[in-house]
């Protein structure tokens, strides 16, 4: 246990084993990535984790990761996952603490690309009398879903279950967090809701989302992560196609929904830690991610403005 790899993974066995194959699919992408690394300075070396866990070494990760041009989003999730590595292996007694290991590396998260439609748009997206093919249709409405109830991630609305939704209410709990969130369904949702609903009476889950095969794969299962991870590619792919028949500028994602809703509660001027409860975040701080790129829009508007007026002054004053 004392070789980074080897400790690695059986944390991700761990986190398969409780069913979060998303987060063991990230610290597994973020151990190729180390092991990349430690084979370009240390052919054939075993990775032992006090050679790995050294402020030198950290360093050198990160430049090695800038120099393959990896996004910064990119980047700071593999250190974020090395870091986490860490923090296990210390509490596991496997290494020691070294003060300030990921100080002055980028653990950050940068939201400089806007994934929210501006209102009208998104008011496009939730006429439903617009006439479009069966499957965009479909889509269309598992989108307009996702906004109506407040920002929903498509990975929670397509495992709803029929018992989540009682008088009018969903409760359910987040798959990312297993935070607590109860939504009311108002008319408009509750309509979609009928028309996209598992008729199945043996089939636990609200919608149709997720096909004929989702009672053969019991959630928290493997096959049924890999199941959902097709589903949400064609979802996406299917959103592509739907943004062109809507004539819309923006892109659709299945994110899209969920960022616009925050950003328009934003607009409206509803407060950060409202719009963190609403969408269910672990805090503050992940709602303040959605927001920056407007923010930076603001300070940008603002910029041109004093330009502008000491522009305006100068040539008074000439």
């Amino acid at each position: 246990m004392k070789d980074l790899t080897t400790f690695t993974l059986s944390v991700i066995q761990e986190l398969e084993d409780e069913g979060r194959f998303g987060t063991a699919h990230v610290y597994r992408s973020m151990l190729r990535a180390f092991q990349r690394y430690w084979e370009s300075e240390h052919p054939k070396n075993e990775i032992r984790m006090r050679k790995v866990f050294d402020i030198a070494t950290i360093h050198k990760f990160e430049r090695h990761l800038l120099e393959r041009m990896l996004k910064l989003n990119t980047m700071s999730t593999y250190l974020r996952m090395l870091r986490a590595v860490y923090n296990r292996a210390q509490l596991a007694g496997l290494t020691g603490y070294v003060p300030g290991l990921f100080k002055h590396v980028y653990t950050g998260t940068r939201a400089d690309v806007k994934r929210a439609l501006p209102p009208a748009e998104m008011g496009q997206a939730l006429d439903i009398s617009a006439s479009l093919h069966r499957e965009l249709k479909e889509a269309q409405i598992w989108f307009a879903l996702l906004f109506l109830l407040r920002g929903m991630p498509f990975a929670d609305l397509a495992r709803l279950r029929k018992c989540d939704f009682k008088d009018g209410v969903i409760t359910y709990r987040r798959q990312k967090t297993g935070r607590q969130i109860r939504v009311h369904v108002t008319e408009e949702a509750a309509e979609l809701i009928r028309r996209c609903a598992d008729r199945r009476a043996d089939s636990p889950y609200l919608l149709n989302i997720l096909g004929d095969e989702n009672c053969r794969f019991p959630l928290g299962r493997r096959e049924e992560y890999r199941h959902y991870q097709q589903v949400l590619r064609r979802f996406n792919r299917k959103l592509k196609l739907l943004a062109a028949a809507l004539r819309l500028g923006g892109k659709l994602s299945s994110y899209t929904a969920r960022h616009t809703w925050a950003t328009t509660a934003f607009h409206t001027r509803v407060a950060v830690g409202v719009i963190s409860n609403a969408l269910g975040h672990s805090s503050v701080k992940v709602t303040e991610t959605y927001l920056k790129p407007f923010e930076n829009e603001m300070l940008d508007r603002t910029n041109k403005k004093i330009i502008a007026y000491v522009k305006k002054c100068s040539i008074r004053q000439g």
